[in-house]
């Protein structure tokens, strides 16, 4: 066995003390990020005066929130649904901006959201679902009909989720007064609409009646449509009829 060790004897000497230097002391003017304060109030920005002859604004009294007011919707009223006059819903959202319709057949366009159509896209009358074999197949007609609709929304976006996922591309909500929910202001009103196209030799109509008296309400509507074939510059387009 072998053992090896060792050891050293060393003179203890003083060590020199280095010389200090005093330093000039940091004041921290930053408020705590853990103490919440209270930010003093921003005085309001001075208000330019108003052209001579300009005209006024009403005051608003509190500045609009555009983030929180911003949602994705499109709305077409009653004004707006006439003026387009479509056979259907594909087609009379066929230019709002991000949608488009199917277009399979003359009577059968069912609406695209942003690229996305089936079951992803929710189609639905005064809150209930249409549920029906459209979202399955293209080549059949959705059942709502845009001449007995009052108003037609478009929702995208994270909204859509209160209808589940399956709506992941938007809906389309179309309402009227088939569950009556208002009184018309003398108790009875009546709503008429027809339409004419050239092109296939179009005809399409509707009416509907609402009347009232204290809890009770009572609604009626009906509405038709025919068309012919197409006529294009090469001829009549065969099989193109509703």
């Amino acid at each position: 066995m072998l053992i090896i060790g060792g050891a050293a004897l060393l003179p203890l000497r003083p060590t020199p003390v280095d010389a200090q230097t005093q330093l000039p002391g940091i004041v921290i003017r930053t408020p705590s990020p853990v103490v919440r304060t209270t930010p003093a109030p921003t005085p309001p920005a001075a208000t330019p005066a108003a052209p001579a002859g300009a005209p006024l604004l009403p005051d608003l009294g509190t500045a609009i929130d555009v983030d929180g007011a911003f949602v994705p919707v499109t709305i077409l009223d009653a004004q707006a649904i006439d003026r387009l006059r479509a056979p259907t819903l594909g087609d009379l959202l066929f230019t709002e901006p991000g949608l488009t319709g199917s277009s399979f057949a003359p009577g059968a366009s069912r609406p695209i959201i942003r690229g996305l159509d089936n079951f992803r896209v929710r189609v639905q009358e005064n809150g209930v679902g249409a549920h029906d074999v459209s979202a399955l197949s293209e080549d059949h007609a959705v059942p709502i009909d845009p001449l007995a609709a009052e108003r037609i929304e478009i929702v995208r976006g994270p909204a859509t989720l209160r209808w589940g996922s399956q709506a992941i591309g938007g809906v389309v909500h179309a309402t009227n007064n088939r569950i009556p929910e208002i009184i018309p202001p003398r108790g009875f009103a009546i709503m008429t609409r027809a339409g004419f196209n050239s092109v296939d030799r179009g005809r399409d109509g509707a009416f509907s009646i609402d009347a009232g008296a204290g809890v009770f309400a009572v609604h009626a509507d009906a509405f038709w449509r025919r068309s012919g074939d197409y006529d294009t510059p090469q001829g009549r387009q065969p099989n193109s009829s509703v």
